[in-house]
């Protein structure tokens, strides 16, 4: 018999041919007042099977004094009425087991071992064996169940421990500090209930209701702790593989925990009875280790795929017969009685066993294919590839296309692609991490060895399989020509580089020219003409002819000067292009405001970065040049009040000019300073789009490629 309630210690449950009943208030035992027994610590002389004591209860209002006889502990009985928590325990421990013998120097395997070995003190201690009324006045068997109690809260602690740990290789000395408090945690908190206890509560039977089930205050904390670390961690993880699984864990974690207490805990606190038997209550968690093994299996948390894989499988086939098992006899007992037939029992577990080849063979499958993707099937990868690859828009996201395609259907760990050129090779596209040796397969068109793929093994102790090599075979078949016309777009795109920039060197050289031999030249000569002209008199008609020659080459040095500033905009070389566009802003603005302060002129915003990497010549006097036609373009036909410029570097330079003006018309024939924002954008391999705003006003967005390594 098992009991406790606040207060009282009553009987829940008798054995058979007990005359002992539920609903029985125990007063004493053997003479000993259970409200005094309780002001001491409990237990006493050791009792055994076979031993006669004295009871007094109260049944119904009526003293009673029973001699009852002890009992061994049906152990049998229990472990089958908490099949739920072995089956919890036996998924937890060979799941920790694997990981820890695949990956022993794992803080994250060190955590699931400890966590199944303080799950394995838990319920030796407190998982079978109930708190009987004896257990306060004789023998050692409450610290033993105290002992397990301690366990379940150490165990929240575990959790806390691989919370902390995962998917880290490595524990700093700051997160050994928050680990080991993480396992002090539930001692101290139960340490402050106890107090509070004394505080509160005055009968001794109340406090040991609460000092009892140390675990008690850890369930209200440590749960919402847990999911605080793993949240952080996965918003602090954006684009890695191991966001998903902390997601995983996220939501089996918050599954379980919302579970227990809805079916469990607030039943209880409030009607005195949960919704499910006691003996149910680990089903909820068996969410947890089945989160750890698939997110080790599906995103490679620890690397050891193989090695869970096949837990996960037989795992999850015995959840499932046990599942199938319970709803079939439950549901035949709830219509048509209870279940006591062995032979019935056994053609329903037979019916499960014939049912489950087929589900283990289609579970593998599945496990296989979210592990390892469509390996067994090529063609289904070259199909997904060739998806990909149709919608592209151009040349040079091809390859990112085919490595970031194949390694996700093959489930790849790192997978590149290289172009081979003048007998060197260099990496144009890649995604994941290189783990160990990398496999190379060679890719050729029309006979020519124009790259090569290079894969990155799941494992470091693992070859590619045969699959994995006619798979990744097929792709490099098809992959050849792809590589073929990256490797002749990215020579294009060089070759127009270097002509641009040689451009842009003989515009410099033109413009040193012009500004320092032949602009004094032409200004000496206008010095000259003005000296003749004084000398031989304004009036004469020499005078005359020179005045008309000095008007002639003044025009001349002013269209000079005009050509120079088309090849380069002197300010940039002055000040730069930051402060060229404020400069031509602010007067631009200033300009539309006009002399009359009443007249509000065009307010121009400049969000630029507070430093500018050097840009390559051409490409800061293109940028220059879209922002000043583009603001001219709205201080002459926008009629807008206000115009913002952006600016932003990543891998390219990015412009935006966005004004809230009467936007396009409906038909534009293009004119000539749209065409050049179009022409000096494509000229350096960007583009340049003009397009009117839902709201009104019209957006210019250009972006121009900066050079990369080793372009």
């Amino acid at each position: 018999m098992s009991a406790v309630s606040i207060g009282h210690i009553i009987v829940s449950d008798a054995t058979r041919g007990s005359v002992l009943r539920p609903g029985d208030e125990i007063l004493a035992i053997d003479g000993q007042r259970l409200a005094e027994r309780a002001e001491h610590l409990p237990g006493g002389h050791r009792v055994a099977a076979g031993d006669t004591l004295t009871y007094l209860v109260d049944r119904g209002g009526e003293t009673l004094v029973l001699q009852v006889t002890l009992q061994n502990f049906p152990l049998l009985h229990a472990m089958r009425g908490w099949w739920p928590m072995l089956l919890v325990t036996a998924l937890l421990v060979t799941t920790s087991v694997t990981v820890f013998w695949a990956r022993p120097r794992d803080p994250a395997a060190h955590a699931t071992l400890l966590t199944s070995a303080i799950g394995i003190v838990a319920i030796t201690g407190a998982g079978f064996f109930p708190l009987m009324a004896v257990d306060l006045v004789a023998g050692y068997q409450f610290w033993g169940h105290f002992t397990g109690q301690v366990a379940f809260a150490l165990l929240w602690g575990a959790v806390l421990h691989f919370a902390i740990a995962f998917p880290a290789t490595t524990v700093t000395r700051k997160q050994r500090w928050l680990i080991a408090g993480g396992y002090a945690g539930p001692l101290v908190l139960y340490g402050l209930v106890w107090l509070g206890t004394l505080a509160v509560l005055g009968e001794p039977l109340e406090r040991v209701h609460v000092l009892v089930v140390p675990v008690l205050p850890t369930l209200f904390v440590y749960p919402p702790l847990i999911v605080t670390v793993l949240v952080r961690k996965y918003r602090g993880r954006r684009g890695e593989p191991t966001r998903k699984p902390l997601l995983w864990l996220l939501a089996a974690l918050i599954g379980s925990v919302v579970a227990y207490f809805a079916i469990w805990v607030v039943p209880v606190i409030t009607n005195g009875r949960p919704l499910v038997p006691y003996e149910m209550q680990a089903l909820p968690y068996m969410a947890v280790p089945i989160a750890m093994s698939a997110a080790v299996l599906r995103y490679r948390a620890l690397n050891i795929e193989v090695a869970v894989s096949r837990t996960v499988v037989y795992g999850a086939l015995t959840i499932g017969a046990v599942g199938v098992y319970v709803a079939v006899v439950s549901t035949w007992s709830a219509l048509f009685g209870p279940v006591t037939s062995v032979w019935w029992q056994a053609v329903v577990v037979a019916g499960i066993a014939v049912l489950s080849q087929p589900v283990r063979r289609r579970l593998q499958a599945l496990i296989n294919r979210r592990l390892y993707g469509d390996r067994d099937d090529p063609y289904r990868v070259v199909s997904a590839l060739a998806s990909r690859l149709e919608n592209t828009p151009t040349a040079s996201t091809m390859l990112p296309e085919i490595v970031e395609t194949v390694s996700a259907a093959l489930r790849l760990p790192y997978m590149a692609i290289e172009i081979q050129a003048r007998g060197r090779s260099e990496t144009a596209a890649s995604v994941g991490t290189p783990t160990g040796e990398l496999h190379r397969m060679p890719l050729t068109f029309h006979g020519e060895r124009v790259g090569n793929l290079v894969v990155g093994r799941r494992s470091a102790l693992r070859e590619l399989t045969r699959p994995d090599r006619i798979a990744l075979a097929e792709v490099a078949r098809h992959a050849g020509a792809a590589v073929y016309t990256a490797r002749l777009t990215r020579d294009l795109r060089r070759s127009r580089d270097r002509l641009v920039r040689a451009r842009e060197m003989e515009r410099r050289r033109i413009l040193h020219e012009l500004h320092d031999g032949v602009g004094p030249t032409l200004a000496a000569v206008a010095l000259g003409l003005d000296v003749s002209k004084r000398t031989v008199g304004d009036t004469s008609p020499t005078g005359e002819l020179l005045g008309r020659l000095r008007d002639e080459l003044q025009a001349a040095i002013v269209e000079i000067r005009r050509l120079a500033h088309g090849l380069r905009p002197p300010v940039l070389d002055r000040i730069g292009l930051i402060p060229a566009i404020r400069e031509y802003a602010g007067a631009l603005a200033s300009r539309t405001a006009g002399s009359d302060s009443s007249v509000d002129g065009v307010t121009i915003v400049l969000e630029v970065p507070s430093s500018m990497p050097k840009l390559p010549a051409p490409v800061d006097v293109a940028a220059y040049r879209i922002i000043c036609e583009a603001l001219t373009n709205v201080t002459r036909h926008a009629a807008a009040s206000s115009c913002a410029v952006r600016l932003w570097v990543d891998d390219d330079l990015h412009i935006e000019v966005v004004d809230d003006g009467v936007g396009l018309p409906a038909v534009t024939n293009g004119g000539v300073g749209l065409s050049s924002m179009r022409e000096r954008a494509t000229e350096l391999g960007g583009e340049c789009l003009v397009e009117a705003e839902r709201e009104g006003g019209t957006r210019v967005f250009a972006t121009l490629p900066l050079p990369k390594e080793g372009g």
